[in-house]
């Protein structure tokens, strides 16, 4: 960041030699109080400064480690110094909690004579132009939303039908010329025929009222039906493509949001728009064009009466401008809430046993209720703002109509300049003022829909402006089948932005390895497969596989050559044959058996009434755990991955299904590497290689007895299990020790 000009001077001033390499502000001062403070890198040293002056100065040699220390509603970075005790180097609130996890990452890096690479920015936290908190870091402002930038998206999701959307232009001025011909041709007829006795125009002109009729149903039509297409073809192409695009996101995008959210921006959202493109786009469009040619219309009649016509335009614009930025708020809201409700009503469906258990159904519909009252408030605060404008306006319409009425009448009966208005002027002004007067009414309902569609069209864009994984890189490397050699090289990585769960992992698999990863949860073990399988991307250090890092391989080249049996394996709501064959879809039946009965599974699945035909429920709710576990194994065993992942693979299946399971994995892993995360310690036996993982670091690694002989973290394991083993025994006679 750059530095004031001040502290610039300020830091010359302290004699350090030397670039500025970093530089961090924070919001609190070491005593808590809110103020600038700024902790920078400059040379070898860290200095700490505020607008008083230097706080402190040291080398980074005497530093240790760097550490944060949570604080409720903020943190501290405290560093050890290799000359005794501890210095408190900053203070900051939540609000920092990234940009200081990063700078405690890069002082540990420096300290320990590594280049520090720096992640990409979590984007800012309050909106630059009106200084509102952000719904989240990066998110675009609720209140300076662009009403043109988000028109010009949605116009240009329909580059692909130029075409149809000119025929609609068309037809719509067509309509507006059609609408516009009755009134001027009503005052022919009153001056004309009815006045001047000139009957034999009255044919030409009843003729013309009925060509514009006709005309006018003509272009209705085609713009009615045009207008529902193409809004009902950008609203599919819009779902299909946040579908699409949601597939592609990294997982770390899906760790911060709610299911039911998003299901609420393909499902709820798109609804939103759709309506406002189907009734009020189309509307808002004829009447645009018609206000304006009417208006023309006006002043080429009399642009004294015209005058007084727009006296409520201003009103209304202003009025519509209010409404906008008054109500935009709202309207944010209550798109949220409609998303927490979807969070609310999914979470209620999939966790009902657990609500029924604990006799929480009361409770439970009690919360939705509040939520939903919540949204019903929202909604009666923005209508009756709407009917209060909407009237306010029709009010101010109104008094203009009388006002033309006074000064049109008085001028034709002789109490005024008659100059230029006949009866027939003043019929058809009439006709055009409330054609003019009926869309600028509606104008308000319409800026409604338009509030409510574009709040809508933001979060949908915010969606699609997520950043993607990337699936090629711009120079992919060329992947045969991977021989099966893995490496870490010094891999760390965090979550959430310099919150280390990965501190330099350094591991070495040769082809045909089993490699068990033990530790306690939270240790690190299901983080290093995710890596390995690049659902996330290392923050530094460098994954590579047959010496190719991981990074410069197609995604497609680097996941279809692992295979991976989860501990909660997911079930699609397909066959049991197309649940195998998923991602393989064309694999011959035969083989389909040979992987279910080498997974053990083949024997359960033909006494199922339709066999492999048979009908999963979403996410395999038909089937027990050690089925589902079952079917993922013989989906990996198909697949013949030379890399394979077993996280937790036997956890849900009885002693007698593990033993059959561990039999047919034996076989299965001959020539490949297998990476297997257990806490049963027994499910490892096969493994010839064990490597503990303990706060994100890989601290003891070797064999079982190896590992058991060192009296380390390892050995502490086995001797609970054991213990825990004894105690089953002891409450279930028979029950067989691991």
């Amino acid at each position: 960041m750059v530095l004031p000009p001040y502290l610039a001077d300020m830091l010359d001033s302290t004699g350090v030699a030397g670039e500025i390499r970093f530089s961090q502000k924070s919001d609190l001062t070491q005593t808590g109080s809110f103020a600038d403070y700024y902790l920078v890198v400059k040379g070898d040293h860290l200095l700490a400064l505020t607008r008083e002056g230097v706080v402190f100065s040291l080398p980074l040699s005497d530093l240790g480690e760097v550490r944060i220390v949570e604080l409720l509603g903020g943190a501290l970075l405290v560093a050890s110094r290799r000359t005794g005790g501890e210095i408190r180097l900053v203070k900051y609130s939540k609000t920092m909690i990234p940009e200081f996890g990063v700078y405690c990452r890069v002082l540990n890096d420096l300290r320990e004579g590594r280049v520090p690479r720096l992640p990409e920015s979590d984007g800012r936290v309050v909106c630059p132009r009106c200084g509102n908190p952000l719904p989240e870091r990066g998110a675009n402002c609720p209140a300076c939303i662009n009403f043109f930038s988000v028109f010009r998206r949605l116009l240009g999701l329909l580059g692909g039908y130029r075409q149809r959307l000119l025929v609609l232009v068309a037809a719509t001025f067509l309509g507006v010329a059609a609408q516009i011909g009755p009134p001027y041709l009503t005052k022919e007829i009153t001056d004309e025929v009815i006045l001047a006795g000139d009957i034999q125009r009255l044919p030409w002109l009843i003729g013309a009222m009925a060509i514009c009729a006709f005309l006018y149903f003509i272009a209705r039509y085609v713009q009615s039906y045009l207008s529902s297409w193409l809004s009902a073809r950008l609203i599919s192409d819009l779902r299909t493509r946040l579908h699409a695009h949601l597939q592609r996101l990294n997982l770390g995008y899906f760790s911060r949001r709610e299911a039911g959210e998003l299901v609420s921006r393909v499902m709820h959202d798109t609804q939103e728009l759709q309506h406002f493109l189907i009734d009020g786009l189309p509307y808002l469009f004829v009447n645009l064009i018609a206000f304006f040619a009417i208006a023309g219309v006006l002043l080429v009649l009399d642009w004294r009466l015209a005058v007084v016509v727009f006296l409520p335009v201003p009103v209304l614009i202003l009025g519509v401008r209010w409404i906008w930025s008054g109500l935009h708020g709202l309207f944010m809201k209550e798109g949220n809430r409609w998303a927490t409700l979807h969070n609310v009503l999914g979470e209620s469906m999939r966790g009902l046993r657990a609500v029924k258990a604990a006799a929480q159904e009361d409770e439970r519909s009690h919360n939705f209720g509040s939520l939903n009252q919540s949204i019903f408030g929202i909604v009666v605060r923005i209508d009756r703002a709407y009917a209060a404008f909407s009237e306010g306006t029709y009010l101010v319409m109104s008094l203009a109509v009388t006002l033309v009425w006074f000064l049109a009448a008085s001028r034709i009966t002789g109490l005024a300049d008659r100059e230029g208005l006949s009866l027939g002027d003043l019929t058809a002004y009439v006709g055009y003022m409330w054609m003019f007067y009926g869309p600028l009414q509606w104008f308000t309902v319409i800026a409604n829909w338009m509030n409510y569609a574009f709040a809508a069209a933001e979060r949908i864009f915010a969606v699609l402006d997520a950043e993607a994984e990337v699936y090629d890189p711009p120079s992919p490397l060329r992947v045969s089948r991977f021989r099966g050699r893995v490496e870490f090289r010094d891999v760390r990585f965090s979550y959430e932005r310099g919150k280390e769960i990965i501190r330099g992992i350094k591991l070495d698999l040769s082809p045909g390895d089993m490699v068990g990863l033990v530790g306690r949860s939270g240790a690190g073990k299901s983080t290093i497969i995710n890596l390995l399988c690049r659902f996330f991307d290392v923050d530094s250090g460098e994954i590579r596989i047959d010496d190719m890092p991981i990074r410069q391989m197609r995604l497609v080249d680097l996941r279809r050559q692992i295979g991976m049996v989860m501990q909660e394996p997911f079930l699609f709501r397909a066959s049991i044959l197309e649940n195998i064959s998923y991602g393989f879809p064309d694999t011959p039946f035969e083989q389909v058996v040979r992987a279910a009965k080498a997974a053990h599974a083949h024997d359960f699945i033909i006494d199922k009434e339709f066999a492999y035909d048979t009908l999963v429920g979403e996410g395999g709710v038909t089937l027990s755990g050690g089925e589902r576990q079952r079917l993922a194994i013989a989906r990996a065993i198909l697949h013949d991955p030379p890399i394979l992942i077993l996280d937790e693979a036997t956890s849900s299946v009885d002693s007698e299904t593990e033993k059959a399971i561990q039999d047919a994995i034996a076989e299965l892993i001959q020539n490949r590497t297998v990476i297997a995360i257990a806490h049963r310690l027994a499910t490892l036996r096969n493994a010839n290689r064990l490597v503990v993982v303990e706060d994100g670091r890989i601290v003891e690694s070797g064999t079982h007895a190896d590992l058991v002989a060192g009296g380390g973290i390892y050995a502490n394991l086995v001797k609970t299990q054991i213990e825990l083993s004894r105690l089953r025994g002891t409450i279930n006679p028979g029950v067989e020790e691991e």
